[in-house]
């Protein structure tokens, strides 16, 4: 499968890895010389041609998202019967071998993460894209700690066609939501719940719900509540948890309303700013049924209260101090240096898109948010869009083309042609081909350079003799002169006796004269009548020798050449015929398609 170029354009160089569903490819785009991830699907999918139409439709809606935390979808295409995806290429690692690696991630970790997890589900949300198979093997995270969901809608189309628990599948039972696991239908809230099980797993480095089989996994996702991740690893915060355990809720009303919400959430987490942690109305947490409050509970109910709005308000004091800074301008900087000049204002680096730039190197910044100069508070982070560089692209072969068509393959490109075209003899190529260009093909070329270009004038040019043109209709005309080497000059018309309509009348170049070739013939072509019919009278005898014999007269005349007798006759018969001729011209007798007389005419 390596080595294999797929639509005439994605070349498959190494193997990445492979699911229950499809196996993933690095490749290259070889038209926009970029590297990407190309996802071939399994046999069992890509033959079924029901599938295989649910694919393509699927990946069509998620290519219309655009985020900066999802990753893009390129193109989608089947080839003898290989159903295959092309997307943007993630250098990195995924979310599980990242928890596998490090363990329970630290609470700032798990917050930045979590948000922009967030952040690509709510963007897809917002464009009706549910993704339905969230976990930590579909996110990715790049070497600048930025996360890329990847596979929205790839889910639907398997879940449509199968609803089994293979072995396949196994992987991702372990973050259905319960409605999932029912066989129930899913919205936008079945992600928060698989996003909320992602989080466990960051918080504790480990997943809720472990099993024997994948049904046993699914049942227990609909029947039960897991533990509680602070009896797990004590290090995670009672609100972080608050935010965990509210995504996973079995009834998916009590789950956050949006993928917004849960982010906001996350956004106080990580800003210390307070928010109540409500009781989970979750027997498993409590085995214990409610009582009734004696009065005297209720009078520490409402010392607790005041308490905590005691506590409440000066925090809030706390939040209000909070310094304020202003945010220092890092466009067009380094990468390593924004991030430094960044963090000695207290503030933070958050990496947003990663484009071409024409004019701002790879790796330095193109863009921030919040803008230069505003206040912040301390803690704040800065969005800072990045430079992939120039974009380059290979120098196409066009030695052969057409110059029209070798511009429309640069242009293709996005390279531009140099007006100065140099024009040189050629033996090899065709007069108005390309015989030259500069840089050579395959060389890589910023966009917007220039190609120069070096086009046949054809054959170095030689001496001739002028052909005789008169009489001969104008197309015929055109081809000897073409033949020749020789151009089409002015082409006048007049009325003509001795020449019928389109024949030529007169040349302005003498025939016979010696003319260099790419010389310039002017042609006088007749309007007609042309010449008025005449007859000739043809008189023989057959010879006298006892054999049959086939006779033929041909006329050549202004009109052209054609057969006018043609009859067999017995020895000795004695032939006398009339037959047509137009201007001036040549009666020809053939004797069984021998030429035995020929005269002129009119004679």
């Amino acid at each position: 499968m390596v080595d294999r170029v797929l639509g005439n354009r994605y070349k498959l160089l190494n193997k990445l890895g492979g699911g229950g569903m499809a196996e993933v490819y690095k490749g290259l785009d070889t038209l926009l010389d970029r590297q990407v991830t190309i996802k071939i699907l399994r046999e069992q999918y890509a033959s079924d041609e029901e599938f295989a139409k649910r694919f393509r439709r699927e990946a069509q809606a998620v290519a219309r998202l655009s985020h900066p935390n999802i990753v893009s979808i390129y193109d989608v295409g089947i080839e003898q019967n290989t159903q295959y995806l092309v997307m943007e290429y993630v250098e990195g690692v995924n979310l599980k071998e990242y928890i596998s690696e490090h363990g329970p991630l630290k609470q700032d970790k798990l917050i930045d993460i979590g948000m922009q997890i967030c952040d690509a589900l709510d963007h897809a949300h917002s464009n009706k894209i549910i993704h339905r198979d969230i976990k930590p093997h579909n996110i990715l995270l790049t070497n600048f700690g930025k996360v890329k969901v990847t596979d929205f809608g790839i889910a639907r189309a398997v879940t449509e066609a199968t609803v089994t628990y293979n072995g396949g599948f196994m992987g991702s039972v372990h973050y259905l939501s319960p409605e999932q696991a029912k066989g129930d239908i899913t919205d936008y809230k079945s992600d928060l719940y698989s996003a909320g099980v992602v989080l466990y797993e960051m918080a504790t480095g480990h997943i809720p719900h472990e099993g024997e089989s994948p049904i046993t996994v699914a049942l227990k996702h609909i029947q039960d509540s897991p533990k509680r991740p602070t009896e797990i690893n004590p290090d995670v915060s009672r609100q972080l948890e608050f935010v965990i355990l509210k995504a996973m809720e079995r009834d998916k009303d009590k789950r956050f309303s949006s993928a917004g919400e849960m982010k906001s959430y996350l956004e106080r987490l990580d800003s210390s700013t307070p928010f109540i942690v409500g009781e989970r109305n979750n027997t498993s947490h409590s085995g214990k049924n409610k009582k009734k409050l004696k009065p005297f509970g209720w009078v520490l109910i409402g010392l607790l209260i005041v308490g905590l709005l005691i506590g409440g308000f000066f925090l809030a004091q706390e939040i209000i101090r909070v310094e304020e800074v202003r945010v220092p301008d890092v466009i067009g900087k380094s990468l390593e240096e924004a991030g430094r000049t960044l963090e000695q204002e207290g503030l933070r680096v958050e990496i947003g898109s990663e484009r071409f730039h024409s004019n701002i190197p790879k790796n330095h910044v193109i863009d921030q948010n919040p803008r230069p100069e505003n206040a912040v508070r301390k803690g704040r982070f800065v969005r800072l869009d990045i430079s992939l560089g120039q974009r380059q692209v290979e120098v196409p072969n066009v030695i052969g083309e057409t110059l029209r068509a070798a511009r429309i393959k640069i242009e293709n490109l996005d390279l531009l042609v140099d007006e100065e075209i140099e024009e040189v003899f050629s033996e090899e190529h065709p007069e108005g081909r390309v015989v030259g260009q500069n840089p050579l093909a395959g060389v890589m070329q910023d966009v917007g350079s220039e190609i120069s270009l070096v086009v046949s004038k054809g054959a170095k040019l030689e001496n001739i003799k002028m052909p005789d043109l008169r009489g001969l209709a104008l197309a015929e005309a055109e081809n000897i002169l073409r033949e020749k080497r020789l151009d089409l000059g002015i082409m006048s018309y007049e009325d003509s006796d001795k020449y019928f309509t389109g024949q030529v009348v007169s040349q302005d170049i003498s025939p016979g004269a010696t003319i260099l070739q790419r010389s310039t013939v002017n042609l006088v072509v007749s309007r007609g009548p042309g010449p008025k019919p005449q007859s000739a009278t043809v008189t023989m005898s057959v010879v006298d020798d006892g054999q049959e014999h086939l006779i033929k007269i041909v006329v050549e005349d202004q009109k052209g050449i054609r057969e006018e007798y043609l009859k067999r006759h017995q020895p000795g018969d004695h032939i006398r015929t009339a037959v047509p001729f137009y201007g001036e011209g040549v009666v020809k007798i053939y004797q069984d398609n021998v030429l035995i007389h020929e005269r002129p005419v009119p004679s």
